[in-house]
């Protein structure tokens, strides 16, 4: 297994029993990620999503987190998440990620995170793809809705 705060493709994910999973990061919990109730804060996952989800979009070629005028805005317009068990302190994680469904200029992005195997969170993030200025939608580059497809097996949505 790689280090902390590492991208981990399908093949280390099925290493520790993530079978069906594409991508994902694995971490450890720190101390200020926890809550009074001795938990991670129900808050912390949504940062944990979001440092998945950036590394996802750069290594399947959606953006390279640039500001020219050709890179996409990327934003998020709805997540959810449903808490299953607590993840506690010095915990080590595993946060992965798959997309679902692609649409021309978004995309449904589904997450779990694990701690020993075990399903302790289930997130479902709906990203959209905009011009830099944020005026209108910017369809996916063709390489990357090829790298989705192929690696996460995404169903085409909109597409003719």
């Amino acid at each position: 297994m790689k280090n902390f705060r590492t991208s981990l493709d399908a093949n280390d994910l099925k290493e520790v029993g993530l079978d069906g999973w594409p991508f994902g990061i694995r971490d450890m919990v720190r101390f200020s990620e926890i809550d009074a109730l001795n938990h991670v804060n129900n808050a912390v996952y949504f940062s944990w999503l979001e440092m998945t989800r950036i590394a996802y979009l750069i290594d399947y070629g959606l953006t390279e987190m640039g500001h020219s005028t050709a890179e996409p805005q990327i934003v998020v317009r709805r997540q959810v998440a449903d808490y299953l068990a607590p993840v506690l302190f010095g915990d080590t994680y595993v946060v992965t990620l798959k997309t679902s469904r692609i649409k021309p200029s978004s995309l449904v992005m589904e997450y779990g995170v694990f701690v020993d195997g075990q399903l302790r969170v289930s997130a479902e993030t709906v990203v959209v793809s905009l011009t830099q200025d944020g005026t209108a939608r910017q369809v996916w580059r063709d390489a990357a809705i090829r790298s989705i497809v192929e690696r996460d097996g995404a169903k085409l949505v909109g597409f003719d």
